[in-house]
């Protein structure tokens, strides 16, 4: 995997190693240059949305932000902290700035409560989009994981619990929806969930690939002096392993956001047979991109073969594709109708290379990993989710 530079020490064979992926990636079919250049909007879309956005302040959420709100959409910025979430805005060129840590359960419930108030309160018309967008990835050098306020592992507690208790609190108003159209989750997801792709360990270690196990290590808190080590007394991963992995936290955190969004499709859009009061929950790999702060713990950890990597995979065999990219791919999935992407859709580009950002351009259906197909683990997951941030359904 072209992952794998990442996780090497800047030595002489890590630069020799980046070069020859990039070769390898480029005698690939579909390698070398994509193809596709941005696309408009789906013209179907004839009436403003009601959107929220996690993550806004930089990457791909802060570039499909920018791109709603010049197609004249409402974009609710979902930001940690309030200085984010006003930069978000301005860099976008509008929308509400607010604050919703993800990493603080407390704030989650905050940022939840505002937001009904603002968008439901007083007759007003609902939400039409969430988006599930932002994420953390941990250093994969670090010997013991960041632990956020609720105790819990940072990677999932941010990725994947912050982003669960959200989807449930605003349920309500997904089912409103201002537009009168059926209310949409959007998750942003990734190819690492899957041990079998590129990426999706480090360096074919299968200690790495993302597997749930029997979920014992889930929400588990882990005291202070629990985190200080790499061998703790109490479980650090969601399998329930008690030393930490930050590769595998991340890969296990993208698995969990696939699960969600297969099991948010079964009790809020299948359940109900696709109705007009239902969700549509959609899920997708943006693509590998470098210039993400997701590459941030990469580039602190090895900072000249980060760069080279990111060179040569932007570059030079094209598989890094451009901010803007992931941003219109998010874009398109808050915008496409129901018809063009249903309910239960998990879309990915065709090739690494590829520029697609519309079905009709190759972004489109793709298949997921064989525990990301679970159906009995997605209800565990969920239901242990659920027990975890204190949400009944």
């Amino acid at each position: 995997s072209l992952l794998f530079a990442l996780l090497i020490p800047m030595t002489r064979s890590s630069l020799l190693f980046a070069l020859l992926s990039a070769l390898l990636f480029l005698s690939l079919p579909g390698g070398g240059r994509g193809r596709f250049s941005s696309s408009p909007l789906p013209p179907a879309v004839v009436s403003a949305l009601t959107v929220c956005i996690t993550g806004t302040n930089s990457g791909i959420g802060r570039s499909a932000a920018t791109r709603l709100v010049r197609e004249g959409h409402t974009v609710y910025h979902a930001c940690r902290t309030a200085a984010r979430a006003a930069e978000a805005a301005a860099a976008a060129g509008g929308g509400v700035p607010m604050v919703c840590d993800l990493s603080d359960l407390t704030s989650v419930r905050s940022f939840a409560a505002d937001l009904t108030e603002r968008v439901g309160g007083g007759g007003g018309g609902g939400l039409d989009v969430l988006c599930l967008n932002a994420g953390v990835s941990p250093s994969r050098k670090a010997p013991a994981p960041r632990v956020t306020a609720d105790g819990l592992e940072e990677t999932v507690a941010v990725n994947h619990l912050g982003h669960f208790l959200l989807a449930g609190l605003v349920q309500p108003l997904l089912l409103l929806g201002s537009s009168g159209s059926t209310g949409r989750i959007i998750v942003t997801a990734s190819s690492v969930h899957d041990p079998s792709s590129a990426g999706g360990t480090v360096q074919g270690d299968a200690s790495t690939g993302a597997t749930l196990g029997d979920l014992s290590g889930l929400g588990v808190p882990i005291p202070e002096d629990g985190a200080s080590s790499s061998a703790s007394a109490v479980p650090v991963m969601v399998d329930g392993s008690t030393v930490y992995n930050g590769a595998k936290a991340y890969h296990d955190s993208k698995l969990c956001n696939v699960l969600f969004a297969r099991e948010a499709h079964r009790r809020w859009n299948g359940a109900n047979g696709g109705s007009t009061s239902s969700i549509s929950v959609r899920a997708f790999n943006p693509g590998l991109i470098t210039a993400t702060g997701l590459f941030r713990s990469a580039r602190e950890d090895s900072p000249i073969s980060t760069a080279l990597f990111s060179f040569v995979a932007s570059r030079v065999a094209g598989f890094s594709v451009p901010v803007d990219v992931g941003g219109d791919r998010l874009a398109y999935l808050v915008t496409a109708p129901e018809e063009e992407v249903p309910s239960g859709s998990y879309l990915a580009a065709a090739s690494a290379t590829s520029r697609a950002t519309t079905r009709s351009e190759g972004f489109e259906e793709a298949q997921v990993s064989d525990e990301a197909r679970d159906d009995d683990l997605a209800a565990r997951l969920w239901e242990r989710s659920a027990d975890v941030v204190g949400l009944a359904y």
